[in-house]
């Protein structure tokens, strides 16, 4: 009985201390979102004759911008780190 005891009461102790070991790291570590040094950025997406935004997407590490115009859609293509344009794709109908 006294084995069972002692065995207890060490368990006990294994596991306040793996509790504060734990919130000790917790504490330590650098939260994932941080916001990045860079900080925020101003981009001037250029508009054609009747361009309309029409949706706002992210993909990966991209910012998509859906335009809607007379002269068919088209997606701009963002870093979300720099603001910098990465790629501008037109959408062309298909043709039968």
């Amino acid at each position: 009985m006294t084995g069972l005891k002692t065995l207890v009461v060490t368990m006990g102790f294994l596991i306040v201390v793996g509790i504060a070991l734990v919130g000790y790291g917790l504490t330590r570590t650098k939260p994932a979102f941080a916001p990045s040094p860079a900080g925020a950025f101003a981009v001037d997406v250029q508009l054609r004759q009747g361009d309309r935004l029409a949706a706002v997407t992210s993909a990966g590490d991209r910012i998509v911008l859906h335009f809607n115009g007379s002269e068919g859609d088209r997606l701009v293509l963002l870093d979300a780190h720099s603001g910098q344009i990465a790629g501008t794709i037109a959408l062309v109908p298909g043709r039968n």
